[in-house]
Order: structure tokens, then C-alpha cells, then sequence
């Protein structure tokens, strides 16, 4: 999955909270936060206002789509609340950085265009 691939399925599936994601679909719309989140800092003024509403409007897919990438690991989404524990929600990040199970799983079967 490209970059452009991610960001159209993690839109489409804005409010989705179930199913998997691929590491490719998931840290390429990680990317694309990155870059909103540092344009903030860039642009100054009416744009400035626009990016931050675009990263604000983001939040929801963000999770939607850590959710289902934690899914892919055959654990629960609600794991993703552990990050915000200092220094144990670390293994969130191994979460999301490991490979997914192989095959179906309790989520559903294993995304497709998994180049990543």
C-alpha cells in the first residue's frame, strides 16, 4: 500500500474500529499526521488555522486506525490507551511496529497490500 492508498482507505473508514490494518496503511497516515502536525509550526496565520482544523478533524481516523493496526496483532484495541501510561506504553509502539498474525484472526482476515 502507497501513500496515497493509506490515506484514501484510512478516510473511507473514518469511524471503523474494527477489521485490521497493514503496517503500510497505518504508518503511512502516521506520516501524513507528522507533516500536518509540523506544517502548523510552518505556516503562519489563516493556514495555520486550516492545518490545525485538518489535524483536529485527523484525530478520530488516527485511532480508528491504531485500533485496527493493534487488531492485525490479535490484541484488543482497547491496548491503545496503554500508551498513554509513561514508559509502559511503549509497548503500544512494539504493538504497532510488529508484524500481524498470520491468517485470520479473531478480527478478520489479514489486510491486503501488506508491501510494507
Amino acid at each position: 500500500m502507497n501513500f496515497t492508498q493509506s490515506l484514501q482507505t484510512c478516510y473511507k473508514k473514518f469511524f471503523d474500529f474494527s477489521g485490521r490494518a497493514s503496517k503500510s496503511e497505518y504508518w503511512w497516515f502516521w506520516l501524513f499526521n507528522v507533516i500536518l502536525y509540523l506544517l502548523q509550526f510552518v505556516f503562519q496565520g489563516d493556514l495555520a488555522l486550516l492545518i490545525s482544523l485538518v489535524v483536529i478533524a485527523n484525530f478520530i481516523p488516527t485511532i480508528a486506525a491504531g485500533v485496527r493496526r493493534i487488531h492485525d496483532s490479535n490484541k484488543s484495541g482497547w491496548h491503545l490507551l496503554i500508551g498513554l501510561i509513561p514508559l509502559i506504553g511503549l509497548w503500544v509502539f512494539v504493538l504497532l511496529a510488529q508484524d500481524g498474525s498470520k491468517g485470520k484472526n479473531r478480527f478478520g482476515p489479514k489486510p491486503k497490500n501488506n508491501i510494507f
